[in-house]
């Protein structure tokens, strides 16, 4: 990984000719996955009604030095157990907490589900306003703003990531004051926004319902339940965690929130997340404003595959494909262009049509 950051300079010098002429990552090799003490059992494709050779291309594109450049990981999951992995810049990343960047929304949804799985939360159709009045502007309109207008991104605020994303991770203040100062340009609930300002306010309005950090929460209900250790989660600088971006797990344990996800919130006998909420969250809400795709609790839907995904800069996602039962972790270095995300859905396909 860290030659991925010597690599973005040399485009950013105007020297990306150099990737086509010098190979940056190892030859592919395969991609059984090793063994580690982490609660996953090791499978093989065939084993678990996988065309190996379907795997292959996917593996191999993502080991090519031409696509999928910032490519950190690939990891494949069927019937609960560890199918195939691979790393393709650096065989290291197995051990490393890697920035998740945007698939962190997800989590703040899976958390507000928590939240209402342990009573903290009797709706999601609360007034944000009756939580946190005091962070309010004079502007009536923004009153009227729900839990679920934020979780489908459709507060009407007019939060725009290119300029306000880095002022809010800078910002010395009130962070969800300041979100919510921003002008409202719709009416809550008309046009779903995509932005990271939504995700924060929903953070908050957890963290106000629970008495803890989103993060501390988190550790509690989410990550402690799942053996997950090694993470961390950023906060602003107010104290309130991020809800949009910043959470930082390993490849393999982003794995086991699949894994949650396919079980419908069921780990090790016990409920995590009501499932309730869950399955609204993983449906058909929204239509994307930008793209017109698919959108729920801040996971996209994919109704082709019948599969829903966190997605994050760089390329990243998370796929959960329940009629598979099948969870794909993709993980990528996202500090750079769009230019190098390259095509998840050619990745997702090549895997999904593998399922025998």
């Amino acid at each position: 990984m860290r030659k991925l950051i010597f690599i973005v300079l040399l485009v950013g010098a105007g020297l990306s000719g150099c990737l086509q002429e010098e190979p940056f990552k190892p030859d592919f090799t395969g991609f059984e996955p090793v063994i580690q003490d982490d609660g996953w059992t090791l499978s093989t494709p065939e084993n678990e009604g996988m065309d190996r050779e379907l795997l292959n291309k996917a593996y191999k594109l993502v080991y090519s030095n031409n696509r999928y450049l910032m490519a950190g990981s690939l990891l494949v999951f069927r019937n609960g157990r560890l199918v195939a992995e691979a790393y393709p810049n650096d065989p290291a990343d197995i051990h490393r907490i890697h920035n998740l960047q945007s698939c962190t929304k997800s989590f703040t949804s899976l958390l507000t589900g928590s939240a209402i799985q342990h009573g903290f939360i009797n709706s999601v159709d609360e007034k944000l306003y009756g939580v946190f009045p005091e962070a309010f502007d004079e502007d009536e309109g923004k009153r009227d703003i729900t839990l679920r207008h934020a979780l489908m991104m459709q507060t009407g605020l007019d939060f725009d990531n290119d300029v306000h994303t880095l002022e809010l991770y800078r910002f010395k203040g009130n962070s969800v004051e300041y979100v919510l100062s921003q002008e409202k340009k719709y009416d809550a609930g008309l046009v779903m926004h995509y932005n990271d300002g939504a995700p924060h306010l929903v953070s908050e309005f957890v963290e106000r319902k629970t008495g803890k950090t989103l993060e501390s929460f988190a550790a509690d209900k989410l990550f402690g339940p799942l053996n997950i250790r090694d993470w961390k989660w950023e906060s602003a600088q107010d104290g309130t965690t991020f809800g949009a971006f910043s959470l930082f797990l390993k490849p393999r344990d982003f794995g086991k929130v699949g894994q949650l996800l396919l079980q419908k919130g069921i780990w090790e006998g016990k409920s995590l997340i009501d499932s309730t909420y869950l399955a609204e969250a993983t449906s058909v809400r929204a239509s994307a404003n930008f793209n017109g795709e698919a959108y729920g609790f801040y996971f996209w839907i994919l109704p082709a595959w019948n599969s829903y995904a966190a997605v994050g800069h760089g390329g990243q996602f998370l796929l959960v494909a329940p009629e598979k039962n099948l969870v794909v972790v993709y993980t990528a270095w996202p500090y750079t262009s769009e230019v190098f995300f390259d095509r998840r859905n050619e990745l997702m396909e090549l895997i999904l049509h593998s399922c025998k």
